[in-house]
């Protein structure tokens, strides 16, 4: 006999999570990045990169990861380091790129030479921002508990995935429309300089507090 979802729970959690998702972060900050700079084709990559990595700490979380992050503190701990290193790493590419003053891609268009590698890349992107704090998995662990998930059946505990994958593509997605824009685009374009350097500036500060609570611990 099939499991019943549990609709009480179901939603819930989705209060919750449609609170979470417009929370500003390095998801938001990526996809944005990317729908100004770049093609449609890599906006969709960055966010199907970003969905993967979601609804992997959303699994994780489900399957009682958090304990394990508890019980061995050097596993979190490694997690964290390798996430806010990335984040900086990322950061200081686009404070480089600004200081450079390199040419700004062509409004919404696939640029010349782009070959599956580079959405590929893309996607990659997403992914790593995504799963880059091990927290996240504390956090997620956290709303599954006040919204009941961890005490429900499997049925819908896997229904929760679904639901916070869906709440964040909707988002995602309507981000990456609204930033690819022509006048936001072309705003971009005439403060690429100023712009960069700001989001790479967010990227080592969120990267950076993920170090410091990780090492302060």
């Amino acid at each position: 006999m099939p499991l019943s979802l549990d609709l009480s729970v179901l939603s819930s959690f989705t209060l919750l999570w449609l609170a979470v998702v417009p929370t500003p972060g390095p998801n938001v900050l990526m996809v944005t990045h990317v729908a100004i700079t770049r093609s449609p084709t890599h906006v969709a990559f960055a966010i199907f990169g970003n969905l993967a990595g979601i609804a992997l700490m959303a699994s994780l979380a489900l399957v009682g990861w958090a304990a394990l992050l508890e019980a061995f503190p050097w596993l979190r701990l490694g997690v964290s380091v390798f996430g806010g290193l990335y984040l900086m790493w990322v950061g200081s590419k686009l404070i480089r790129r600004a200081r450079m003053g390199s040419a700004v891609v062509a409004p919404c268009v696939h640029v010349a030479g782009d070959t599956p590698a580079d959405y590929r890349r893309t996607a990659v992107l997403g992914f790593v921002t995504a799963v880059s704090n091990a927290q996240a998995i504390l956090f997620i662990t956290s709303i599954y508990a006040v919204a009941g998930v961890l005490h429900a059946n499997v049925a819908t505990g896997f229904a929760t995935i679904a639901i916070m994958v869906c709440c964040n593509a909707s988002y995602l997605a309507a981000l990456g429309w609204l930033f690819q824009r022509e006048k936001m685009r072309s705003g971009y374009a005439r403060f690429r300089g100023v712009l960069e350097g700001t989001i790479g500036t967010l990227f080592m500060l969120f990267g950076g507090r993920l170090l410091w609570r990780a090492l302060v611990r």
